[in-house]
This record gives structure tokens, C-alpha cells and sequence, in this order.
């Protein structure tokens, strides 16, 4: 697998935020054999106009950090197709809106897209590691201290020469890798793969844009699981807690498990708050009402 970095990750900002980013990307190569490809589409600009910059400011810690990121990529892209004069085509908009302005300069845009190209035309899978910002490809709903991070790109679209359409997941974090489908929800939902008793089911087709992901339910922002229920973080002071409200939608399965909220476990939880997508408490007001049971995807 190749992957390819989004230079939004080498801008200014706070040292830890900068750390904690890139040592997602290192974690996700180790984890999954990903290959950092230094494509001169891109990657010599990528250290000589940001990640050189960047670097001055750094602690020596978190310099460290950096140069990880840069030795992890072979020493020379020679090994990897060079672009023909009909390299192929990129659905704009995608590249426009991650690696065009205000974040970046107007270039950037062009050449992320011949790097994906080329990258997809060696026919192995991509990813572009992206970082997440705020007016860019996220937007945070909020109800009290209930908040949902709605991931707005997550996939690049590409078609090379030869090869036919392709996607590139945008990773923001090493689940997204596992679970595809968490580029765009939430990579806490718990789901059958996690031997979830109550598990997110995941809509059909949740990559298309057209595909319902989230909407308010009871008051609160919510991810839309294939059932139609929704699912919200608790209302906890900073975003804190360990577990999922759920909203359930069906009558049926209202009735089977006796209660329309239930309080799920995160996934990724600490193991003393209980196992992923089993419940993690129970009002004792509607303790002899619940029945947990669970349900199925």
C-alpha cells in the first residue's frame, strides 16, 4: 500500500497537535505495511517550502518526530511509473477543497493530484494521510457538550490512464485502515468486526455523499446507523466519557430490548469501562426494564 501525505499536516501550529498527527501517519505504516512514496509530483516541495520551515520551530523531541516521518519513504521514487503526457484525469473539487486555498497556496492542488494519479496508476491501493481542520474537510456540530465531528472529504477521486475510476481514502486515523467506513463516522462507533452486541451498523454505500450519516436526534448531533439509529456522545463536560448514547428508532427492537436509549461503550474505551458496543450502564430507573439482548447488522 502507498501513502501519501497531506502538506496541511507540515503547517505551524502547536508542537504536541503537529506530534500527535505525525505519529498517527507512523503508527498506520508500521501497523499496515505502508510505503511513504516521495513522488517528485510533490514530495521535494513538501520538505523544501513546508517541513524544512516547520522543523526550525521544533523542539528537538519533536524534530525527531519529523525526520522519522521524511526516513520513512525510500530514498528515490525511481522504482515507482513515471506519468505519461495523458496521465489521466482528478475529480477537482476534492483536490480543491483539501489542498487549495486558504490553507495552502494554489499549486498544491495540481500537484497532489499528478502525485495520487501516478501513485493509483501503479495499481496497488493508496491512502492520502490527512489532517483534520475545521472549515476544510470538518465541520463540528454541538449541543451543550455534545459534540459530532462530521468528516466532510473523505475520499479523493481519480481515474488514470488505463486504470479506470478509483478512490483514495483519506486517513485520519490508523482505524480508518481497518474499517473503511470510519474515514467518514466516527472511528469510536463499535461494530460487528469488535463482537459488538449492540453494533453501528454501517449504511450501504456509505462512502456516496447522497448517503444519510448523521442528523439530530433528540436534540442532539448524531450518527445514522443502517437502522436509522442515532448515535450521540454524552453530554459530558470537554467531549469526555467512554460511551455512546443510542437512540433506538424501531419499535421492534424498542420493545425487544425494553428501552428507546441505551448507553453503549466506545470503541477504544479502557478495558474497566467494559468491551466495545456492549452496554456500559444502565440508569437504575430503567434497570428492570432492560433486557440486553442486542441486535444484528
Amino acid at each position: 500500500m502507498i501513502g501519501l501525505l497531506d502538506p496541511t499536516l507540515f503547517l505551524a501550529r502547536v508542537e504536541a497537535e503537529v506530534v500527535s498527527d505525525l505519529e498517527v501517519v507512523l503508527r498506520a505504516c508500521r501497523e499496515h505495511t505502508i510505503e511513504l512514496a516521495p513522488l517528485r509530483e510533490y514530495w521535494p516541495a513538501l520538505w523544501n517550502e513546508l517541513g524544512s520551515p516547520l522543523e526550525r520551530q521544533l523542539s528537538p523531541q519533536a524534530k525527531r518526530t519529523l525526520q522519522a516521518v521524511r526516513s520513512a519513504a525510500p530514498s528515490s521514487d525511481a522504482h515507482i511509473v513515471a506519468l505519461s503526457a495523458n496521465a489521466g484525469a482528478a475529480w477537482r473539487r476534492g483536490f480543491t477543497v483539501l489542498f487549495g486555498g486558504p490553507h495552502l497556496q494554489p499549486p498544491w492542488t495540481d500537484r497532489m493530484a499528478l502525485a495520487v494519479i501516478r501513485a493509483v496508476s501503479c495499481g496497488t491501493s493508496v491512502v492520502m494521510f490527512c489532517r483534520r481542520v475545521n472549515g476544510r474537510n470538518l465541520v463540528i456540530h454541538a449541543a451543550g457538550d455534545s459534540t459530532l465531528h462530521e468528516n466532510t472529504r473523505w475520499v479523493l477521486h481519480v481515474q488514470p490512464s488505463g486504470v479506470g475510476p478509483r478512490q483514495v481514502l483519506c486517513v485520519h486515523h490508523p482505524r480508518n485502515l481497518r474499517e473503511r467506513w470510519t474515514a467518514r463516522f466516527d472511528w469510536r462507533l463499535p461494530t460487528v468486526s469488535d463482537s459488538a452486541r449492540y453494533p453501528f451498523c454501517v449504511p450501504n454505500e456509505w462512502w456516496k455523499g447522497s448517503t444519510t450519516a448523521f442528523r439530530t436526534v433528540s436534540s442532539k448531533p448524531a450518527w445514522i446507523d443502517a437502522h436509522g439509529n442515532g448515535w450521540a456522545r454524552p453530554n459530558i463536560n470537554g467531549g469526555a466519557g467512554y460511551h455512546w448514547d443510542v437512540f433506538i428508532q424501531g419499535a421492534a427492537a424498542q420493545q425487544a430490548i425494553g428501552v428507546d436509549q441505551i448507553n453503549v461503550v466506545e470503541f477504544g474505551a479502557p478495558s474497566t469501562e467494559g468491551r466495545p458496543g456492549h452496554l456500559h450502564h444502565v440508569p437504575s430507573a430503567r434497570q428492570a426494564r432492560v433486557t440486553d439482548t442486542g441486535w444484528s447488522c
